[in-house]
């Protein structure tokens, strides 16, 4: 005989009711009652009947993720993925299933469109990379439930969730000026890169605070890449005084920034001090090891995930919100 939801209910020690609302992702059922009728559903095979359920609730259980996906994007953002793996562990805990879609900027608004006008999710979620005025409109006017990841580059009334990059880049002076360090400099991307911007204004605000400030000459921007951050390192190193520590805003910089003071006949920590952000992917990788401050983006992806299950209760209702989500790990590159 085919199992029932009432051998199930019988097997978890719940009602009837409450397997109903598992199943249909009720949030009156606490998390523990939730996991253990899912495992009994595994235990006894038991499957519900997902058209059904769909066509009952009027809802598709499922989330389309928009981004970007251009050639070599593992390479140079390696973290998109973690965020995604985040999102998608969360969705899936409460019963929904992600579909990722590749767009752009120019298109991302049309691809929104097409989900809705076809109902073929039930929210959406946009990476800031993709986003525009027309998708923010778009989503907003319709008020179809969604979150961005990350903050729009321009004022909107769309939800969205990102890392409090301004409080890492204040960690980071913090912990240099601990160490002693009182001309720093920092190395990051162009004015459109919000996390390099932010990272160095967290910088900038708190060593203003410590009466160390950051200044004019120690401040270059270029492209975030290995030969960038080399080249704006001899920069530095040919000022007098040098600074006697560099804040990278990413490990691509540091790496090129490590490179340079190799070749200038310095060391690293005991001409002066190099650190970064993000432990992966090549923090571990240079000699030495650099002392990162380490943003957990799959945490960001996780939380992301439940913020949008929160709007997706309550369409009305606005997100806007940062998330501190990360944890300064000390190595030997600004060791004492």
């Amino acid at each position: 005989m085919p199992i029932t939801i009432k051998d199930v209910a019988r097997g978890a020690g719940v009602s009837v009711s409450t397997v109903s609302k598992v199943i249909n992702g009720h949030y009156s059922i606490s998390e523990a009652t939730a996991a253990r009728v899912r495992e009994t559903m595994r235990a006894l095979g038991y499957s519900p009947n997902a058209s059904a359920q769909s066509f009952a609730r009027g809802a598709t259980r499922r989330v389309v993720l928009l981004t970007d996906l251009y050639r070599n994007i593992a390479f140079e953002n390696p973290h998109m993925f973690e965020i995604i793996a985040g999102v998608e562990e969360a969705l899936r805990r409460r019963g929904y299933t992600l579909e990722l879609r590749g767009t752009d900027k120019t298109d991302a608004g049309e691809a929104a469109r097409d989900v809705i006008a076809r109902r073929g999710a039930d929210a959406i979620m946009a990476h800031v990379s993709v986003m525009s005025h027309e998708l923010a409109a778009m989503l907003t006017e319709r008020r179809f439930p969604h979150i961005i990841l990350g903050v729009p580059g321009f004022t909107s009334q769309v939800c969205w969730v990102d890392i409090n990059h301004v409080y890492a880049g204040a960690l980071a002076a913090e912990h240099l000026y601990g160490r002693g360090c009182r001309r720093a400099a920092f190395i990051g991307g162009r004015d459109y890169d919000l996390s390099s911007t932010n990272r160095l204004e967290g910088v900038r605000r708190r060593l203003e605070e410590l009466g160390a400030p950051l200044a004019e000459n120690r401040i270059w921007l270029g492209d975030s890449t290995l030969d960038d951050g080399a080249r704006m390192t001899r920069r530095l190193l040919a000022q007098s005084p040098a600074p006697d520590a560099i804040v990278c805003a990413n490990n691509y910089l540091a790496i090129g920034c490590v490179t340079a003071v190799r070749e200038a006949g310095l060391e690293v920590p005991g001409d002066l001090a190099v650190m970064t952000f993000d432990d992966y992917p090549f923090s571990q990788q240079t000699t030495p090891p650099l002392t990162t401050v380490n943003i957990d983006v799959r945490d960001m992806g996780v939380q992301a995930a439940e913020l949008l299950m929160t709007v997706l209760r309550h369409p009305n209702k606005q997100v806007q919100t940062y998330i501190t989500t990360f944890n300064l790990i000390e190595r030997e590159s600004t060791a004492r």
